[in-house]
């Protein structure tokens, strides 16, 4: 006759404690900067809108992080930025100075001679980009500077 029945084991692993103490080189405490509260996507950040908060960090954990107040200001958001959290540098950009879609006076200037003409944007871009524009009563597309004041540029090639 054979009689079926449960076995438990209880099994414990001895090892050394050096190998649990093993602590990741490299960590520190270290301020960061954050927002006081949160900021909505399309937000120019101000350094008003931002404070310094200690975290624990590590290289790899400051990877793709704003480490610096000036790394953050000036700057728009691409998205929701978290209150007390650190900033991806992924969620900023350059503020848009001209959007997709709108109407802008372009100058060309050389030599005393001035032309200005509106202009619709074909892409978005902030000051100093290089954007497409197409003239609606020609058709034709042009590529131009956007300038400090909104205002576009058309260079000679």
């Amino acid at each position: 006759m054979c009689k079926r029945g449960r076995l438990t084991a209880v099994v414990i692993l001895l090892a050394s404690s050096a190998w649990f103490a093993q602590a990741e080189t490299g960590t520190a405490i270290r301020l960061l900067p954050v927002p006081v509260s949160t900021i909505p996507a399309g937000q120019v950040i101000s350094s008003d809108d931002l404070t310094q908060r200690k975290f624990q960090t590590t290289p790899r954990s400051l990877s793709g992080v704003a480490t610096e107040t000036s790394e953050i200001t000036g700057k728009e958001a691409r998205r929701r930025l978290l209150a007390g959290r650190p900033v991806p540098l992924s969620a900023l950009m350059k503020p848009l100075a001209v959007k997709r879609g709108s109407k802008v006076t372009a100058s060309y200037v050389e030599d005393g001679l001035s032309i200005s003409t509106q202009l619709l944007a074909l892409e978005d871009g902030g000051v100093g980009d290089m954007i497409s524009l197409r003239n609606t009563s020609t058709g034709v597309i042009v590529n131009a500077e956007i300038l400090l004041d909104g205002g576009i540029a058309v260079k000679s090639e």
